[in-house]
């Protein structure tokens, strides 16, 4: 079955890239932009999980709160809980600490995190690619569902560097 590998990231893309970067920043679809790297990145097994692969596995304090279709604040013990699509209710959890998915294509922020089974070095793959397009990071962490510490990772001389291989513990 394989194991998830989570990932949270906060950075400014670089301004060359920042025009029509949505479809990768927000779609996970690195194949639709107009660079050869990203096409090249794109066709990687689960590459478009980065940045939307659902969390699995991950530390519930990556996400709180459930919200219905309607945006409202679903107590996990009320009677709204639970209650199936049909009834019009779609219930998920609020990415906690800023990590929500979004971009700026003014200033180049970008947020946003994941899981995904890393069959094929997919993040590995990412982090190589992060320096070509990245210009600052202010947050990256990598946690595989298994360990007890997430790594934090940095841009380093344009190379992203573990810097602290126990950054959290979570239980």
């Amino acid at each position: 079955m394989g194991m998830y590998t989570g990932i949270r990231f906060k950075g400014i893309v670089s301004e060359r890239f920042r025009k029509g970067f949505d479809v990768i920043a927000l779609n996970g679809e690195w194949e639709n932009f107009d660079d050869e790297y990203f096409k090249d990145f794109g066709r990687m097994g689960r590459s478009g999980f980065i940045p939307c692969g659902v969390l699995c596995y991950m530390p519930n304090s990556w996400e709180k709160d459930y919200i219905n279709l309607h945006g409202e604040k679903v107590p996990e013990f009320s009677s709204d809980f639970g209650k199936p699509l049909s009834e019009v209710y779609y219930l998920k959890q609020i990415p906690t600490d800023g990590f929500a998915t979004k971009y700026n294509e003014d200033t180049g922020y970008w947020s946003f995190q994941c899981s995904l089974k890393n069959y094929n070095g997919e993040i590995e793959r990412f982090f190589d690619l992060l320096p070509y397009f990245i210009e600052s990071v202010e947050h990256l962490e990598y946690f595989y569902e298994e360990d007890k510490f997430s790594q934090k990772y940095e841009l380093i001389d344009n190379k992203i560097i573990m810097t602290n291989s126990k950054f959290i513990k979570y239980d």
